[in-house]
């Protein structure tokens, strides 16, 4: 009884797992368990309808699985699985991949057209105060990264977290900073941070990034231009989101950060001898 369901198992694992059919997956494990068959003999031991069995062994055959064996009948048998299975895992990356290459083309051929429908609503709506409520994920990170490569002079951001920024900020940031745009940044660094993660931030500042270190645990806000601000509510790292255009609020805002930036010391330093004590 335990080697039946340890079969039923292993079909469904190779079902769920691995994307085989329910028939190929019968009949994979018939050939692995009683050796070369035929057609016929696939179809007793697996007890896959009749029909089916030459479309499912050609299916298996495709996917590596199986290799045919000549003669009257032709036989089929179980390639190696540590071999197999392999063979059939580089392959659906391969494909993976390439259904990835052609969304990304999509989406690139997209973008441009879809940039210039998003930009002429966002000209034809007036200027009003608006808050908008988010959570925490990649959209909101895409849309808050878009933010700053736009950003007319400045962005400033007083940062709670002791997690390092989300690569797309950092790609944001480098952005602006080529473009002589002002970042100025309030924040921890810990030990804990990776040397690549260092080195990045590193990479940063030589190219103008202002940061300076403050042991910091209030209220984490970025402030776009002394126009826009983002609140993100603690606990820190918070879900929740709060996006406010309503520069009474960011002038507010700019000047706590004023008092936050003077008492904050250089982070330089402090970057080098974690960096230092990784080496």
């Amino acid at each position: 009884m335990s080697m039946i369901e340890d079969n039923e198992r292993l079909i469904e694992l190779l079902n769920e797992e691995l994307g085989l059919t329910p028939y190929e997956s019968k009949a994979y494990m018939a050939l692995l368990l009683h050796g070369p068959l035929s057609p016929q003999g696939v179809n007793q031991k697996s007890g896959i309808p009749r029909p089916r069995t030459y479309d499912v062994l050609n299916g298996l055959l495709g996917k590596g699985l199986l290799v045919e064996q000549p003669g009257r009948p032709t036989k089929y048998a179980a390639v190696d699985p540590q071999v197999g299975l392999e063979k059939m895992i580089t392959e659906i990356e391969r494909k993976m991949l390439r259904q990835i290459e052609e969304k990304r083309s999509t989406a690139a051929r997209l973008s441009s057209f879809l940039s210039k429908l998003y930009s002429k609503s966002s000209q034809a709506s007036p200027e009003e105060e608006r808050v908008w409520v988010t959570r925490r994920d990649s959209a909101l990170i895409a849309r808050y990264s878009e933010a700053i490569r736009n950003i007319e002079s400045e962005f400033v951001i007083a940062d709670a977290s002791k997690e390092p920024p989300e690569k797309a900020i950092l790609d944001a940031v480098e952005h602006v900073l080529k473009k002589n745009k002002t970042v100025r940044v309030i924040r921890q660094i810990t030990p804990d941070w990776t040397l690549d993660e260092l080195d990045r931030y590193e990479e940063l500042i030589k190219l103008g990034d202002q940061i300076k270190w403050l042991k910091y645990d209030g209220l984490t806000y970025a402030i776009f231009d002394k126009k826009d601000t983002v609140l993100w509510f603690p606990p820190h790292p918070s879900k929740l989101t709060v996006w406010i255009s309503l520069p009474s609020l960011a002038a507010i805002l700019y000047e706590h950060f004023e008092a936050l930036w003077k008492k904050g010391q250089p982070v330089l330093p402090v970057l080098r001898k974690y960096k230092e004590a990784k080496a």
